[in-house]
C-alpha cells in the first residue's frame, strides 16, 4: 500500500488515534516539511486558473493539511466535478475534526497541528474566530504557539515536531552551505600554483 492511501486511513475511522498514527507517518517522512511553500504554490495555481495542476499536486507536506484540500475542492469545483469536490471538502473535514480531537487547544492540551498553517486553518475556518496575536512559549519539553482571539480568549498548539525539523533543516542547510565553502576553499584556481 502506498503511503498516501496510508496516510489516509484515518478517514474510515476518524479517531484522535487513528489520525495520530498517519500524522506518524507523515512526520517520519524524510521530505516532511512544516514550513514548505505548497500551500502558496497551490494557491497561486488556483488563481492562475490551472485547476488540474492544483488537483494532481501532491507531497507529503500537504496531506493532512485542511487548506490543501480546501484548495482542491475550489478546483474541481471550476471544474465542475462534484465528485471530486464532495470527496475534497470531506477530507478537509475529516482533519479539522481530527486536529481538534489532539487537543483541547489549552496549554495542558494543546491541539497538535503536522503544519504552522494548521493554526491559522483551525482558528479562522473551522471555529470561525480571529487571531491577533501569536506568541511562541515553551512548558517544560513542549513547544507551543499561542495565537490570542480577538476576544482575548487563547489557543495553544503544540508544534514541538514542526519546531525541531525547523531547526534540522536549519542545521542541514548551514551544513550543506559550509561543505561548499570548504569545497570552494580547497579547490585551486587555475591561476594559483
Amino acid at each position: 500500500m502506498k503511503m498516501y492511501e496510508k496516510v489516509f486511513e484515518f478517514l474510515t475511522d476518524p479517531t484522535k488515534e487513528t489520525f495520530l498514527k498517519c500524522r506518524e507517518l507523515v512526520i517520519n517522512d524524510p521530505e516532511y516539511d512544516p514550513y514548505s511553500e505548497d500551500l502558496e504554490n497551490m494557491q497561486d495555481l488556483l488563481n492562475e486558473g490551472k485547476f488540474e495542476e492544483v488537483i494532481l499536486y501532491k507531497n507529503v507536506n500537504i496531506l493532512l493539511s485542511p487548506r490543501a484540500h480546501i484548495y482542491k475542492y475550489f478546483a474541481y469545483k471550476e471544474l465542475g466535478d462534484e465528485k471530486g469536490r464532495n470527496i475534497e471538502m470531506t477530507i478537509a473535514q475529516f482533519i479539522f475534526e481530527c486536529l481538534v480531537k489532539t487537543g483541547e487547544g489549552t496549554q495542558d492540551a494543546p491541539y497538535m497541528i503536522t503544519r504552522i498553517s494548521d493554526e491559522r486553518d483551525i482558528v479562522r475556518q473551522h471555529l470561525n474566530k480571529k487571531d491577533v496575536s501569536q506568541n511562541l512559549i515553551r512548558d517544560g519539553d513542549k513547544i507551543m504557539d499561542v495565537l490570542t482571539m480577538d476576544d482575548g480568549t487563547q489557543l495553544y498548539f503544540d508544534i514541538k515536531v514542526p519546531y525541531q525539523r525547523l531547526a534540522f533543516s536549519f542545521s542541514k542547510r548551514n551544513e550543506q552551505a559550509e561543505n561548499k565553502e570548504e569545497e570552494k576553499h580547497r579547490k585551486k584556481k587555475w591561476w594559483k600554483f
